[in-house]
């Protein structure tokens, strides 16, 4: 045992000690509530060292620890060294637990009157997560990771390194933000389990909502900043694929979002006091889920970008079990005592708006949760079943237009606009409906989303200059951020286009408004596709990485992007071709017959030559017009040696490859003289991308919303 693993030990039994005198204090003793808080700033200390120690680890290249064996190596740049602390499971579990305990000790600051139900569910999922780091214990030795690889003591040279789709800067921030919305979700959670426990069902609302304004921006955040990622790096021609891990991180926030709207309508009405609590407990489980899909591996067959097979699947299934049974126990207790006010009479009220546009959302979450688990939902049949990219694109289609529909009529009844006023703003969004949809193929959705964003867009901007209130201000902010993302997302994806072309080693091929001229190949063990890329006056130098990785055994595709005001261009490499190794060189299975440099090549299977004290020779038996050749491989005393056979007087046959468990053989034939063989090439494919930068815009723009919301949330108390 080393001093990494006697650090999480001891926080959880100290955590274990801490939840104890909490559920000791409901005694009335203000001694157990105060031994309770000491007990747990004292996790937070074991954890942050805990968390030092692992970065020192990084630092200082000790490889005798398996996670930074597996995610470091000597040659890595700090930074990555720094994002490596949260690269693979155990560090990630370590990061957010440190900021769930950081979360813990902000409540115990506040001194709250809900300070002991909410610091206790927080020490309970505390628990949970040291219970899970001491089965995937980021101290744990490289040679107990790998048994009978590596022996006792054994430290390796250097480490296997990050994989290569994580070495960007995003990956310094885009978790750890995550992880922020995770943890901070448990704050939430623990509020209304205080509001169930002390039955208190309406003061437990204001505290939670700032946190929920802190947990929303930041889960947001972090799921914008994924997109972007993945939209610059990953090469996959987008920003969002409906990944499940990718659904795993949208799902709670969409509930976060429609809890967010809820606990106006119950400040403000005394409305929705049930669906608030479910939607609170909801969230917390949410995330749970999340990370149950994300990080057990049961999606590991049908994500690009789940951690693979992990034995804590039986410990997190086990974590959603409990907290789900306790929300699911205290809330069915209270059910019949809580009681809400009812909406106004008639649909065209700000009550009736704000639960539909409530239950539009939370019905879409439901409806993207069951396609994101319908793989382990039918995990018991022989193929289980998974749905398409294009079933979330259809279901989008109609709750995009209901949910912009919703926000439109919320923002109509605030803003209490004249017949004149909505008429203006209606010419204004037909007339840009029209201009930016008129210069491409005709798309009927295509108007639909422009006129009804527009007109959003028209009624936010003419209610700010009109009013110029600003408590409305944050609320206006965000809807007017929906709207622009939402014209981003529509203009993007319905009048961009995509092409392939093959392009050969000296030659310059257009496409749209670019043109690209094909340098070579840098062949290493990171190769890279050269290229020169014009367009309009702009000319760049452009080097794509495209090879196999040797950790993952995956392909990495870099793409390039030409940024502009009307769009991106978009290259990425998606192959290439050495011909004269392509036509000199070909494997070769037992009995199979290929044309090799022009001549027609059977493969007949091995001779096996045991020479005794001379080593071992293996030949293949090669039938080339009616002629049989031997070329060989002799290995003797730790060499080897190529026996060559000579084809036509002047051409060599050699042997470039064996695969005895397979029976093939990778056979090289060479040219004849003054042979024509065609110039090397790519294929790449080339989007253009038109106004992607509206989508950007638009996350900044809901993000900026929920920072002012949230900064008035917190001054305001």
């Amino acid at each position: 045992m080393n001093t990494g693993s006697i650090l999480l030990i001891a926080s959880l039994m100290l955590s274990i000690a801490a939840l104890f005198f909490l559920f000791k204090s409901r005694e009335g003793k203000e001694m157990q509530i105060i031994s309770a808080q000491r007990i747990f700033y004292v996790t937070g200390l074991l954890l942050f060292f805990a968390v030092l120690l692992l970065f020192s680890s990084f630092l200082n290249n000790e490889f005798q620890y398996a996670y930074v064996y597996n995610n470091s190596d000597r040659g890595m740049p700090l930074i990555y060294k720094i994002a490596a602390l949260w690269a693979g499971n155990e560090g990630s579990f370590l990061t957010w637990l440190f900021i769930l305990n950081i979360c813990g000790q902000l409540i115990i600051w506040k001194k709250d009157k809900f300070e002991t139900p909410v610091l206790g569910s927080i020490i309970l999922v505390q628990i949970f997560i040291l219970a899970i780091l001491l089965v995937k214990n980021p101290f744990t030795y490289v040679w107990n990771y790998f048994p009978g690889e590596m022996q006792p003591g054994e430290i390796p040279g250097d480490g296997s390194g990050m994989n290569p789709l994580l070495l960007d800067p995003w990956m310094v921030a885009h978790p750890p933000v995550l992880f922020l919305g995770y943890a901070s979700s448990t704050v939430i959670f623990g509020y209304a389990i205080a509001a169930l426990l002390n039955r208190e069902y309406d003061e437990w609302i204001k505290p939670a909502y700032q946190w929920l304004l802190f947990s929303t921006l930041t889960l947001g955040i972090g799921i914008f900043m994924g997109g972007y990622w993945a939209y610059k790096v990953l090469g996959w021609g987008g920003y969002w694929g409906w990944d499940p891990v990718e659904n795993s991180s949208l799902i709670p926030w969409f509930i976060s979002v429609a809890l967010l709207h809820g606990i106006i309508l119950q400040k403000r009405k005394s409305m929705l006091k049930k669906g608030n609590l479910a939607m609170a407990l909801g969230y917390f489980l949410l995330v749970i889920y999340s990370t149950f899909l994300t990080r057990s591996g049961v999606l590991s067959d049908f994500s690009v970008h789940s951690f693979g097979k992990s034995e804590v699947t039986i410990y997190l299934a086990a974590g959603i079990a409990v907290f789900l049974g306790i929300s699911v126990y205290l809330f069915f207790k209270r059910f019949n005592e809580i009681k809400s006010s009812e909406p106004d009479a008639g649909f065209f009220t700000f009550e009736t708006v704000l639960i539909y546009g409530i239950i539009t959302l939370s019905i879409y979450a439901l409806i993207i949760f069951i396609g994101t688990s319908l793989p382990l939902f039918s995990s018991f049949m022989e193929n289980p079943i998974s749905v398409t990219e294009k079933f979330y694109n259809n279901i989008s289609i109609p709750f995009g237009v209901m949910i912009l529909g919703f926000i439109t009529a919320f923002v109509m009844i605030i803003g209490k606009f004249e017949k004149m006023e909505l008429t203006l703003c209606a010419g204004i969004a037909v007339f840009a409906a029209i201009i930016s949809n008129i210069f491409f193929p005709f798309n009927a959705l295509a108007y639909i989303f422009s006129f009804v964003s527009f007109f959003l867009i028209s009624l936010i901007v003419f209610h700010f200059y009109r009013s110029r209130k600003t408590w409305l201000f944050p609320s206006g902010l965000a809807h007017l951020g929906i709207a622009v993302f939402v014209i981003g997302v529509m203009i993007s994806g319905m009048h961009s286009w995509t092409e392939q072309k093959k392009v050969s080693v000296g030659e310059t091929i257009t496409s749209g408004p670019v043109s690209i001229t094909l340098k070579g190949f840098t062949d290493a063990e990171k190769s890279t596709v050269d290229t020169v890329i014009k367009k309009d006056f702009r000319t760049a130098d452009a080097s794509m990485y495209y090879y196999i990785d040797s950790k993952t055994q995956s392909l990495y595709r870099e793409p390039y992007i030409m940024t502009g005001i009307a769009g991106d261009i978009y290259i990425t490499p998606q192959q290439y071709n050495f011909s004269a190794i392509n036509y000199s060189t070909a494997l070769l299975h037992e009995k199979e017959e290929k044309v090799v440099s022009g001549l027609n090549l059977k493969f007949n299977g091995f001779i096996t030559n045991n020479m005794g004290a001379q080593g071992m020779e293996i030949r293949a038996d090669i039938l080339i017009d009616g002629m049989k050749y031997f070329p060989s491989v002799r290995f003797s005393n730790g060499e080897t040696e190529q026996i060559t056979q000579t084809v036509q007087g002047s051409r060599t046959l050699r042997i470039e490859g064996i695969d005895a468990t397979h029976k093939a053989v990778k056979i090289f034939l060479s040219p004849t003289p003054g042979t024509v063989i065609p110039p090397d090439f790519a294929v790449f494919d080339i989007s253009m991308k038109r106004f992607i930068w509206v989508v950007w815009l638009g996350t900044l723009l809901i993000s900026a919303g929920l920072t002012v919301a949230m900064v008035r949330a917190f001054k305001k108390d």
